[in-house]
């Protein structure tokens, strides 16, 4: 698990002919991660959406 140290917008789509979703991420919010690279992460927010996202975002541990 992680939580989002500040606030960001990442966008979601669930298959190419879907529309575009912004999804809002809050500071203090815990999130699931998946896997980790260098400089960024898979996770899951709440339910099924998979974001890649910065790790400067969240707080890892």
């Amino acid at each position: 698990m992680a939580k989002v140290k500040e606030a960001f917008t990442a966008k979601y789509q669930g298959n190419k002919n879907s529309e575009i979703v912004e999804v809002s991420f809050t500071p203090g919010e815990e999130v699931k991660v998946l896997k980790e690279w260098k400089d960024e992460t898979c996770l899951v927010k709440k339910g099924d959406h998979v974001f890649n996202v910065a790790k400067k975002y969240l707080t890892l541990g």
